[in-house]
Formats: structure tokens, C-alpha cells, sequence
């Protein structure tokens, strides 16, 4: 069996049917869709990597600063 990483998308899997999304005309009501829900993620990781990278730079630069400012 596979473990997945991320939740399970399926709004009605084994639950009971008190806590189930509200079904209008084309699907649930009120709730984000799964295609949202992915790109949320990748732009999280992709956020997160950028921030990383910009802290990385800036870290760089100022100890270049430190290293020039001490000769």
C-alpha cells in the first residue's frame, strides 16, 4: 500500500454523512476545489524556496560586507 503525502481530496470517502460537504447542482458547495488546493501547495513550496534563496543572498552580501570592511 501507498502512503500518501497530502490528504485525501475525496469529500466523501468514510465519513459520516453529518460532516459532508453540501452537494448543489455541480458538486459541493462552499468548498475549494482540489485543482486550488494543488496549486496552493506548489505555490507554498515555491514561495518558501524563494524566501530561502533570498536569505542565502542576503547572507552572502553582508558577509562579503564584513570580510571587505575587516581588511
Amino acid at each position: 500500500m501507498r502512503v500518501r503525502v497530502f490528504t485525501n481530496l475525496n469529500l466523501h470517502g468514510d465519513v459520516p454523512l453529518r460532516v459532508q460537504p453540501e452537494i448543489g447542482e455541480w458538486g459541493p458547495r462552499g468548498t475549494v476545489p482540489a485543482r486550488a488546493k494543488k496549486r496552493a501547495r506548489w505555490l507554498w513550496i515555491a514561495g518558501f524556496v524563494v524566501v530561502v534563496t533570498l536569505l542565502f543572498v542576503l547572507g552572502h552580501w553582508v558577509y562579503g560586507l564584513i570580510m571587505a570592511a575587516g581588511s
